[in-house]
């Protein structure tokens, strides 16, 4: 499977609940418990054991992704007690991915992954949920564009206008969010300090979590940083954002200027959760499509030239998300980008999804696109076909447990013959989960 033109080279990141969301299932500090116990070592090896059967080498997991959102799946909990049983159940799946890694003789790579965040009630989730730096490979933050700054919708203050400092002697304020999101200066302050006010920059009282702060977590650790979910244009906030190339450029300058050693960033491109696609025909985001091209490189025009390609196809028109690197940004090209492979050259090409050319394949049939949730088993089932097994992938033959199995952020793979397809769930995704993403490219540096 990993030897498809559609994935040969890719490296997959895999979102590993550390819950069930089913009906009936039990609390999510029993699931940490459970967890920390043992319960579901086997279920996590015979994981490993499927990615690394269909030709995987490499393997990127993020266990309880976004755990600082409280309605993520794995939320890390209101509580101390809950939040250290989160940090032990992380510490143990840890340990557990490593050990069957090495039986399978391939790379795992475990990132911690929480959101950037104006306010959780686990506080600063550096200080509230790491589980140290032994265990940790990767630091990874999920960041998007949407806006959501303190204060009155209807009296916000202008960073900009009131002289770019805390409480102004002359303070300008604007009456709508779209009016305060239309100046570039506003949002660029919002994205570095999401919590901040007109009094403080931050305003959350310590439960917030910036994109700095991680970066500086990474650094200081002395661990890779990556991007694990990103995307802009969405309009559910208010802001009227739809072509947001600010984002993109801001993102990609805090990055460079921050000096840290960057392992990937995925790139949310599509309208499932939200409207953050940016390269189809009907997405109208040309500026920021351009910033995307801009600051994190272009795809050559065929995939005849790629060292390693990036996932993913698309179903009929709708996209799934991507990765990108952010050094040596080639010359955009967004013509290119369309109906062509997602490749990565020499480590500086941006990854935009396209559907993959069945002509390469005219013997095999196209594999049907489905869906998975947080509680189907999709790729459990794909995996059953080569391990022959299904219970040996869920946790006691209780199905309310097997998508501890299966959730590969919910993109679901199927394959047949040499062919795969990846495809973000727009069916069974919910609210909150709509931001995961699928597979990304290699490694690469600043």
């Amino acid at each position: 499977m990993a030897q498809s033109p559609v994935l040969k080279g890719v490296t997959p990141v895999i979102g590993l609940p550390m819950t069930s969301t089913a009906s009936g299932s039990e609390s999510p500090d029993q699931f940490y418990k459970d967890f920390t116990a043992g319960q579901y070592d086997s279920v996590l090896t015979n994981m490993v054991k499927a990615w690394a059967d269909n030709g995987f080498t490499t393997q990127i997991w993020r266990p309880g992704w976004e755990m600082n959102i409280n309605t993520m799946p794995s939320y890390a909990g209101d509580d101390a007690a809950t939040r250290a049983d989160w940090v032990k159940a992380f510490q143990h799946i840890y340990t557990v991915l490593h050990a069957a890694g090495a039986a399978e003789g391939v790379n795992i790579e475990v990132a911690w992954n929480p959101a950037v965040t104006n306010y959780s009630h686990a506080g600063n989730v550096i200080q509230s949920a790491y589980p140290g730096d032994q265990y940790v490979d990767i630091i990874a933050a999920d960041v998007y564009g949407d806006v959501y700054p303190y204060g009155s919708s209807t009296h916000l203050y202008d960073w900009d206008k009131s002289g770019q400092v805390l409480d102004s002697s002359q303070p300008v304020y604007d009456s709508s969010v779209q009016q305060w999101a239309s100046d570039p200066v506003n949002l660029q302050h919002y994205y570095t300090y999401p919590a901040s006010n007109q009094w403080s920059l931050d305003g959350s009282d310590g439960h917030a979590t910036t994109l700095q702060q991680l970066i500086d977590l990474a650094k200081s650790a002395g661990k890779p940083f990556a991007i694990a979910e990103t995307g802009a244009g969405n309009t559910h906030d208010g802001a009227g954002l739809t072509d947001n190339p600010t984002f993109v450029k801001w993102l990609s300058d805090t990055l460079h200027q921050s000096g840290v050693n960057v392992s990937f960033v995925n790139i949310w491109d599509s309208n499932s959760g939200g409207s953050y696609g940016f390269t189809g025909s009907t997405d109208n985001k040309p500026l920021e499509a351009a910033a995307w091209a801009q600051h994190f490189g272009d795809p050559p025009a065929t995939a005849s030239d790629s060292t390693s390609t990036a996932s993913s196809t698309a179903s009929g028109s709708s996209a799934v998300s991507e990765a990108a690197s952010v050094s040596q940004p080639a010359a955009p090209d967004a013509a290119a980008a369309q109906g062509t492979m997602a490749v990565e050259t020499a480590k500086d090409g941006f990854h935009f999804n396209s559907a993959p050319t069945e002509t390469n394949h005219p013997g095999t049939t196209a594999p049907a696109v489905g869906v998975i949730g947080n509680n189907a088993f999709a790729f459990q089932e794909h995996a059953d076909a080569n391990s022959g097994s299904r219970d040996s992938f869920v946790a006691g033959g209780d199905a309310a447990h097997g998508n501890l199995a299966a959730l590969v952020n919910e993109a679901h793979t199927a394959a047949t013959g040499h062919d795969a397809v990846i495809d973000h769930s727009v069916v069974n995704a919910d609210s909150a989960s709509a931001h995961q993403v699928a597979l990304h490219s290699n490694f690469f540096s600043l």
